[in-house]
């Protein structure tokens, strides 16, 4: 299990530690856009409801952004946190798009699996 996977099955019992879409690894390179940045950036793990992007520079914490992701579709979100200069984002998705974007990333990641 990756540092930045699902909690293990132990820590899963807390309602609110618990994910209703699975974050998938994967290695996407998309586009984001925020306060007047628009740059490359790679999305390593990402879900109906959040990502983990790497790119520079980095968005503020809690900054609005829009994440392009190929094959995926486009999504709006804002930055939790940043975790090892990576920017841990919460998508703000209506609940239809959730199951569209969900299906189309499950099959992005196997055309764009992580490195090992």
């Amino acid at each position: 299990m990756s540092k930045h996977s699902q909690l293990p099955p132990s820590s899963q019992n807390d309602a609110s530690n618990r994910r209703v879409f699975r974050r998938i690894a994967t290695r996407i390179e998309g586009r984001i856009v925020f306060a007047g940045v628009d740059t490359d950036c790679i999305i390593h793990e990402m879900s109906a409801t959040g990502a983990l992007v790497e790119c520079q520079p980095l968005p503020a914490a809690h900054e609005p952004v829009a994440l392009d992701v190929p094959h995926v579709g486009f999504a709006l979100g804002r930055v939790l946190r940043h975790e090892d200069e990576l920017a841990c984002i919460e998508l703000t998705t209506t609940p239809a798009k959730r199951n569209k974007l969900a299906d189309k990333l499950i099959l992005a990641a196997f055309n764009f699996p992580p490195d090992d």
